[in-house]
C-alpha cells in the first residue's frame, strides 16, 4: 500500500512511530487482521524460548497511591 504524494515522509524525518506503524501494518496483513492469532502463534514460539531460558513471567507493578497530578 502506498502513500499519496502529498503524504510522504522524508526518510531524515521518520520516526520510530513510523516504523512501529509499518510493523503492525504488515503483521494485520499475514494475519487478516486477526490479532488473537498472531498473539497465539508468538506466544506459540517464544513459550519453549522462555523455558529454555528459565525465565520467569513478569510481575505486574504494585498499584501506586501516587497520582500523576491531574483529576483523571
Amino acid at each position: 500500500m502506498s502513500r499519496p504524494s502529498h503524504e510522504k515522509i522524508d526518510p531524515t524525518e521518520e520516526t520510530g512511530v513510523a516504523d512501529v506503524r509499518r510493523v503492525r501494518e504488515k503483521i494485520a496483513g499475514q494475519y487478516k487482521g486477526n490479532l488473537r492469532k498472531h498473539i497465539e502463534d508468538t506466544n506459540r514460539i517464544v513459550a519453549p524460548v522462555i523455558k529454555k531460558l528459565g525465565l520467569k513471567e513478569g510481575v505486574p507493578p504494585r498499584k501506586s497511591e501516587s497520582r500523576s497530578g491531574t483529576d483523571g
